[in-house]
């Protein structure tokens, strides 16, 4: 997988995060941010340097997991919570 998509995937889950935390996902700073980050990355993915750019990529992308994890399973388990309450009262719940 080339650096330039895992630091593409990194910024979605980055994204995700703070949407799931009720925070401004996207703002003017973050797109900038990232889009550099993204092009930086890029240039560095050709070449010798072909390698660096994948271990910062991955670097990435584990702070962005790191970062979205708690909201992400805080998430299941207030979806688990409401599912609960509602089969509890007779209303089935459907998963999309």
């Amino acid at each position: 997988m080339r650096a330039s998509v895992i630091m593409a995937l990194a910024v979605g889950m980055y994204i995700l995060a703070r949407w799931e935390k009720n925070e401004s996902a996207v703002t003017l700073e973050g797109v900038l941010g990232g889009l550099f980050a993204i092009l930086i990355i890029a240039l560095l993915d050709q070449g010798k340097t072909e390698e660096i750019a994948k271990g910062f990529a991955w670097l990435f992308f584990l702070a962005a997991a790191y970062n979205a994890i708690p909201a992400f399973n805080s998430a299941l388990t207030a979806a688990k919570k409401q599912d609960k309450k509602k089969s509890s009262t007779g209303t089935k719940v459907t998963a999309v």
